[in-house]
């Protein structure tokens, strides 16, 4: 974390009025969190649809550690990608050996696994959503390098544009370095109309409408796992 970050959150945020190592110590003390991406291999949606009702139970085992869970699906639905996990888990070898076990991965779906550390800004679940009949994105992206400064002049605008869609987000949080203390990057599930919305929504957002994201940004049409 860095001196970047202070100043700009808002009320009601637990980042609220923290600053410098007082925000550094509330990342440290925080429990670790992961965005998990099992990316299926080509010609595996037979043995996935097969391994599905496993994995449905394999998430349940985790109870109050699962956060949110499901699945990046081509823009029509019509196809799965990629399983989505969003867990507390403590540390990554425990994240590793979570993935290790989907039964998704066990049954060799999945063509790579890649595992991202992040934090669940307002501790909301996706049990806790109040699901409204539209469709669901999960937009992500990496910070630029060396960041800072750029975090420190648009974080205000960026909270204050996050509060006019607070109702559509599912949850949502910063990918953290591998230790937890520094913001490297986004990723939150947010329910909207179409696919047209939630282009305005990212292309909108202060951080990315000034360029603070790398190639890595992207915009993935996304469903609920149970």
């Amino acid at each position: 974390m860095t001196q970047g970050e202070a100043g700009g959150y808002l009320p009601g945020d637990p980042r609220y009025g923290l600053a410098g190592e007082a925000l550094r110590q509330y990342y440290r003390q925080k429990p670790a969190q992961w965005v998990i991406y099992g990316w299926d291999g080509a010609g595996r949606a037979g043995t996935r649809v097969a391994s599905l009702a496993a994995q449905r139970d394999y998430a349940k085992t985790l109870g109050e550690r699962l956060i949110g869970y499901g699945h990046i699906v081509s823009d029509d639905a019509s196809a799965t990608l990629a399983t989505t996990w969003f867990v507390q888990l403590d540390d990554r070898a425990g994240a590793e050996a979570f993935i290790a076990n989907d039964p998704l991965s066990r049954a060799g779906v999945y063509d790579r696994t890649d595992i991202r550390r992040w934090s669940n800004s307002f501790l909301r679940r996706a049990a806790d959503y109040r699901r409204k009949g539209m469709q669901q994105y999960f937009c992500t992206g990496s910070k630029i390098p060396d960041a800072a400064p750029f975090f420190a002049k648009h974080l205000h605008s960026h909270e204050s544009y996050f509060k006019g869609y607070e109702a559509s987000f599912i949850f949502r949080g910063p990918l953290r370095s591998p230790d937890g203390t520094e913001n490297v990057g986004t990723a939150l599930l947010l329910e909207l109309p179409d696919r047209a919305a939630a282009e305005s929504f990212w292309n909108n957002e202060p951080f990315a409408a000034n360029g603070g994201y790398q190639a890595d940004s992207r915009i993935y049409r996304w469903v609920f796992g149970d």
